[in-house]
């Protein structure tokens, strides 16, 4: 065998060898198409959760990775799409979206703690909860439960409202929507201050069982009857 010959078999062996060892590219496709497909469908869960779109999924995690990601990082993402919204009718679907989650939230969390309530009272009935309960801290949220046609409402209603802290109004007994706007009209509920969700006026909380009006203060994240 010639020189020449010689180089050219050994070309085609190491050529032949590195062609054994090299990762496939086919392989490699495979991989990084089950890392994205894996990504999607982590992405499609996350969105679900708070009931948004794929792309709205998208915005939001586009938006977090600039200055409101530095802002505000455990802001939720509908107040975070709202805040960026790009249109008047994008900013009302983020604002609804976000008013029906807090109203699900507030209900839930009143529901748990009446629970809450009637537990310690079937367990340990002649048990007093606190012997020398220490002053409460300030209330980050109210709810307040009235009955539509209730005359002594009005003064507790009044005095709720105008307070710093948000407010939840539920009217028990008002026909509709339209019967239950015509009463927040009536009893002075600013409008403004239901667009901005200080105050939110609700159909009536069956939950509680007692006369108008009931009172819940949200303290440290728990609902508690206020006395």
């Amino acid at each position: 065998m010639t020189a020449d010959a010689g180089r050219v078999v050994a070309r085609a062996l190491l050529a032949a060898g590195l062609a054994s060892t090299a990762p496939s590219a086919t392989g490699a496709e495979t991989v990084d198409l089950e890392v994205v497909q894996t990504e999607v469908r982590d992405s499609e869960r996350r969105a679900a959760v708070w009931d948004l779109s794929a792309e709205d999924w998208a915005r939001y995690e586009e938006l977090m990775r600039g200055r409101r990601g530095v802002w505000t990082p455990d802001a939720d993402p509908v107040l975070v799409l709202g805040a960026h919204a790009r249109t008047d009718a994008e900013r009302r679907r983020y604002a609804e979206a976000f008013v029906m989650a807090e109203h699900a939230r507030v209900e839930g969390e009143l529901a748990f703690e009446r629970a809450v309530q009637a537990a310690w009272a079937r367990l340990f009935p002649r048990q007093p909860r606190l012997a020398a309960p220490a002053p409460a801290p300030t209330a980050e949220r109210y709810a307040v439960v009235v009955d539509r046609d209730c005359a002594d409402c009005a003064r507790t209603l009044r005095d709720y409202l105008r307070g710093a802290a948000p407010v939840d109004v539920y009217v028990r007994g008002a026909a509709d929507d339209e019967d239950l706007r015509a009463w927040a009209s009536a009893h002075g509920v600013d409008a403004a201050e239901v667009r901005r969700g200080r105050i939110t006026v609700n159909h009536g909380d069956g939950g509680v069982p007692d006369d108008g009006p009931a009172v819940w203060a949200r303290r440290a994240g728990r609902w508690s009857a206020v006395e």
